[in-house]
């Protein structure tokens, strides 16, 4: 069973959900969860108890939804109040927002919801859709100006975590400029789309979002559809605490992965590698200018005769910048082999970025190399990012793989920094954790 709670600018839908406080509904609870849920909250009042099946411990769960009264204060600081029902959106008196709590067994109310829907940008569209189902919530909520964005979110109600988030935005008079990203938050994990753009006109250009795919768990292929290009976004686990890792630390299930016998990211060059000899990269974004990239490779002693760095072991970095005359953009790659240095690859970087490394072992024991390469230029990542690293044999490049979709050394679709910061609910939503000495950053064990 699954119920909505939809409430836009234009109407107020509900299945499972009543419109308006009725008297039966504050009887379904009990008056130490009214007391728990509205407080001395003048105006509080309950607009729908939805079952929300069981939770892993066996409770009976629902979901209690309130509508609270304007608070004066709101008021008097100059705010615009919220608009959380039909009479308010059809131009009534605001409201002070709405909220949903979880009813579960004998346990206190938890909430898990609170929105004031105050038209979510100056355009006035803001927009909040509520789904309860077994064990589940998603909100989806919508907003913007000119800049159009709609995020959604599914909620496990037990153990509580955010599970999963898609967010999109795109500009409503530039076509092509859609951008959708989906987020595994168990994994921290993400995986970002946009459109096809090179060779079209911009009349041909579709508006708005790419659609996600119907299974976002399965292998992500460069280009998902006919008008799609997809890659996976470098992710920034400690962005709202961003600074460097201590020296010495390694990578361990915490970042983007990326492996040459074509497990993991796309392989773009070459056949796989057997399992025995295939190389790992690893890799996250310290700070929005910084990357530590680590590199596992059986291979890589192997390559004396070397004639150039691009017959070396190497990582290559892709980023983009606005061109001289018409602004186009420019993708600028470098080239860092595994002793630290940087060798310009195709256009021009004004400013090579610097980099540190350091040997150690990973966690099974085996040799690897950790790069940390930091640009001067705080926002360098801003037009998307593309990593890949080049495994070579007997001094000959031999196989490349890629977060992003690179054809004849040409990226057609850079993914940006998916940063990750704690969920505004409080609600649990993964993360990374140091273990051991010297640190390694793992995968937080929630949720």
């Amino acid at each position: 069973m699954t119920c909505r709670s939809l409430v836009t600018p234009g109407a107020v839908l509900g299945a499972c959900t009543f419109l308006l406080p009725l008297p039966g509904l504050a009887a379904d609870l009990a008056a130490s969860e009214m007391d728990a849920i509205c407080g001395d909250r003048a105006g509080c009042q309950i607009i729908a108890v939805s079952d929300a099946g069981r939770g892993a411990t066996g409770a009976d769960q629902r979901v209690a939804e309130i509508v609270l009264a304007l608070d004066p204060a709101m008021v008097e600081q100059g705010e615009v109040g919220c608009r959380s029902t039909e009479a308010a959106l059809a131009g009534g008196d605001p409201d002070g927002g709405r909220e949903f709590w979880l009813l579960a067994g004998d346990a206190a109310p938890v909430q898990i919801l609170s929105l004031c829907n105050d038209g979510y940008g100056a355009s006035g569209v803001g927009e909040d859709l509520v789904e309860i189902g077994d064990n589940i919530v998603t909100h989806s909520q919508y907003g913007g100006s000119a800049w159009r964005w709609q995020v959604s979110k599914t909620i496990r109600l037990d153990p509580l975590a955010v599970l999963r988030e898609e967010s999109c935005s795109y500009h409503n008079v530039a076509p092509g400029s859609g951008r959708l990203t989906l987020v595994d938050h168990t994994t921290l994990s993400a995986r970002e789309y946009g459109w096809v753009v090179a060779g079209r006109a911009e009349d041909d250009l579709p508006m708005g979002c790419p659609e996600a795919p119907a299974d976002a768990t399965l292998p992500l292929p460069p280009q998902p559809a006919g008008e799609t290009l997809a890659g996976y976004a470098v992710p920034a686990p400690f962005a709202a605490d961003a600074s460097q890792m201590p020296e010495g630390t390694t990578l361990g299930s915490c970042g983007l992965s990326l492996a040459t016998d074509g497990a993991r990211g796309f392989l773009i060059h070459g056949a796989a590698a057997a399992p025995e000899r295939a190389a790992e990269l690893r890799v996250i974004a310290e700070t929005e200018n910084a990357l530590l990239i680590q590199v596992r490779d059986p291979l890589a002693s192997d390559n004396a005769g070397a004639t150039s760095w691009v017959g070396q072991p190497h990582v290559e970095i892709w980023t983009a910048q606005e061109g001289a005359g018409d602004g186009a953009t420019e993708h600028v790659q470098i080239g860092i082999t595994l002793d630290g240095l940087v060798h310009e690859g195709k256009g021009k970087l004004a400013q090579p970025p610097a980099v540190t490394s350091w040997p150690a072992l990973d966690e099974l024991g085996r040799e690897v190399t950790v790069l940390r390469v930091v640009w001067a230029d705080p926002y360098g990542f801003l037009a998307g990012l593309g990593v890949v690293y080049s495994q070579a044999e007997g001094g000959r490049q031999k196989r490349l793989v890629a977060n992003a979709p690179i054809r004849k050394n040409t990226p057609l679709f850079l993914p940006g920094v998916w940063s990750h910061y704690p969920d505004d609910s409080g609600i649990p939503n993964g993360g990374c954790a140091f273990t051991g000495e010297p640190p390694r950053l793992d995968l937080d064990s929630t949720p």
